[in-house]
Parts: C-alpha cells; sequence; structure tokens
C-alpha cells in the first residue's frame, strides 16, 4: 500500500515534471483612458427682437376700366337739353360724340352715344367761363287744364356778338326759400343773335300748386363759331293775325330769303304777348318748303293755343340752315 502510494506519487510528479511550464500571461498596464469630452454646446444669445408693426400693403394695380359707351333711343318730345339733363352729360359733349351739326334735326328712334362722364379725381376741373351778359324778358307762368306749369318768356342778347348753346334755368321756392322744382332749357332757335330776344318754354316736371318766388337765368352761351351752316337771312313778312276760335291764334305770312344763298331747314317760331308784354303762347314749326331760294319767296301758316289771356300783339321769327 505504501509502495503504491510511492509509485502514484512519483508517476505525478514525472507527469509535472515532463509538462511545458505555463507562460505567464502578461500583465497589461492599464492604460489610463480620459474620455473625450463633448464639443462645447454654443449657447445662444437671443437678439433684440423688434417690435412688429404694421406692414403697409403695396398697392395692387388696379385695372384700368373702360365705361361702356351708353347707346340712347331717342323718343317722342326729347331734346338734346333733356337728353343731357338726364345723363347729366354736356349737352356740346353729346354733340360732339355724335357729330350733331344742328340739335333741331334729332329723330324719333335715332341712336344716341351718351359718352361716360369726364370727372377725373386727379385733374382740377376747368374753371367754368363767364357767360355772356344774356337777360330775361316777357316772363310769363301758365298753367295748362290738364295741371302742366310751363315758364313762358323770351332770352334777349344785349351784346354785338351772335350767341349759341344758350341754356335757361329755373327755379321755384316756398315762402321760406326751399326749392320746390326746377326746369332747364333751350331757347326755341339754336342762335341769339345781337339785339334779339329769342322765346323759351320752361316745363316743370313736378309742379307745386302754389309757389312764393322763383329764378329764371340764362346760365350759358358762347359765341357762334364763324364757320357753322345757320343762314340767317330770312325775313317773315305780310304778317296778319286773329283769333281763331275759343283757343286758337292764327298768324299767317310769307317768308323770305333775302340772302344770296339758298336755305334748308328752316324753323320757323310764332310767339304772342298780352297787353302788359307778357308771353302768352309760342309756337314752333319746321317750314312746309323743303329748300327755299336765294331771293325766293313762300307762304307760311301757324296757329298758337291759347291757355289764357288776350293777344294785343305778336312776332315771327326764322333761321335755317346753308343747303350744302
Amino acid at each position: 500500500m505504501t509502495r503504491r502510494l510511492i509509485i502514484l506519487v512519483g508517476l505525478t510528479a514525472a507527469l509535472i515534471a515532463c509538462s511545458p511550464a505555463p507562460s505567464p500571461t502578461p500583465e497589461v498596464a492599464a492604460e489610463e483612458f480620459t474620455p473625450t469630452p463633448p464639443p462645447p454646446t454654443a449657447t445662444h444669445t437671443p437678439r433684440p427682437t423688434a417690435t412688429p408693426r404694421p406692414v403697409t400693403p403695396m398697392a395692387s394695380p388696379t385695372p384700368t376700366i373702360t365705361p361702356t359707351p351708353i347707346i340712347y333711343v331717342i323718343q317722342p318730345g326729347d331734346t338734346l337739353l333733356k337728353i343731357a339733363i338726364q345723363f347729366d352729360r354736356p349737352p356740346e359733349l353729346i354733340q360732339e360724340v355724335n357729330g350733331i351739326v344742328d340739335p333741331r334735326l334729332l329723330q324719333i328712334g335715332q341712336e344716341l352715344v351718351i359718352p361716360p362722364p369726364q370727372a377725373n379725381p386727379d385733374t382740377p376741373p376747368t374753371p367754368t367761363p363767364t357767360p355772356p351778359p344774356l337777360f330775361i324778358d316777357a316772363l310769363n307762368f301758365v298753367r295748362t287744364p290738364q295741371g302742366a306749369l310751363w315758364g313762358l318768356g323770351e332770352v334777349r342778347n344785349p351784346g354785338a356778338t351772335a350767341l349759341t348753346q344758350v341754356v335757361i334755368e329755373a327755379s321755384l321756392f316756398d315762402a321760406g326759400g326751399i326749392v320746390l322744382d326746377r326746369a332747364a332749357t333751350f331757347p326755341q332757335l339754336d342762335v341769339v343773335l345781337p339785339d334779339q330776344a329769342v322765346p323759351f318754354a320752361l316745363q316743370f316736371d313736378n309742379p307745386p300748386d302754389q309757389f312764393a318766388q322763383y329764378t329764371v337765368t340764362a346760365v350759358s352761351g358762347i359765341p357762334l363759331s364763324p364757320n357753322t351752316r345757320y343762314y340767317f337771312d330770312l325775313q317773315p313778312v305780310d304778317l296778319h293775325g286773329g283769333p281763331e276760335g275759343f283757343n286758337l291764334y292764327r298768324i299767317t305770312g310769307q317768308l323770305r330769303n333775302t340772302g344770296a344763298s339758298d336755305a334748308e331747314s328752316i324753323r320757323l317760331v310764332a310767339v304772342v304777348y298780352d297787353e302788359a308784354g307778357r308771353m302768352l303762347a309760342q309756337r314752333q314749326a319746321d317750314l312746309a318748303v323743303s329748300v327755299l331760294k336765294a331771293g325766293a319767296i313762300t307762304p307760311f301758316e301757324l296757329e298758337v293755343i291759347l291757355p289764357e289771356g288776350v293777344v294785343d300783339h305778336f312776332d315771327v321769327l326764322a333761321q335755317g340752315l346753308l343747303v350744302q
């Protein structure tokens, strides 16, 4: 037993002696690790914030819209002035746009171009020229049985220059000065010659039953251009007048062309007055003859309706156009 133990110990020792000696594990010096600090974070210093203020928006260009002209069809009873007042346009502008040589020749059913307003806020208004002196005479207000109210009178040119585009305006007031109604019109002839009186008739659309005061004024008139077709060498002669029936006054006579040119589109105007010189009535009519030759003479007849009053005297005027 002792011997076996000795042998076993000996073998064990021999085996240990024969085994290679174990290599010592090299000791690796621990390297000191210094952690890389993260890059410094930039500290944001806020800039001073400006107090917001309203932004003025840039003006957007506004498209320019060209107004469409109005086409108006002439109705019975229309005149150039009436149309101009209706659309609030200067009558001379409508006349120019439509190439109207003689406003008396407007026809029912004729189309007129009504131009757009000329007002421009960027343009200062054109100063209104002072109208030449014109006087209102023979004024009389006449109310018809139908209730219409007319202001009859004549506009007189005391100057040495023939005037055209004369406009007469009237206003009716109550005792407190409040306007009750207004009216405007042209004379019955287009041109008022020097030292001539031409009749006019103002019709009030909404006449009051009564009024306390009024104004009637010629508000415009321009010198007649020398380059026109108006013809004035027309003389009414052999005039006779008298009552006819209940409310008519008939005037007959002849019209002589005293000039050297032929005339056409001749207009006659008959006017009757009472003893005080007030105008009782008037009548406008075209001469039946289309062309009145130079030196020729032709008869005419006019009937004037008398709403009231007694005729004391009368007058007849005539104007025409040169034949083209």
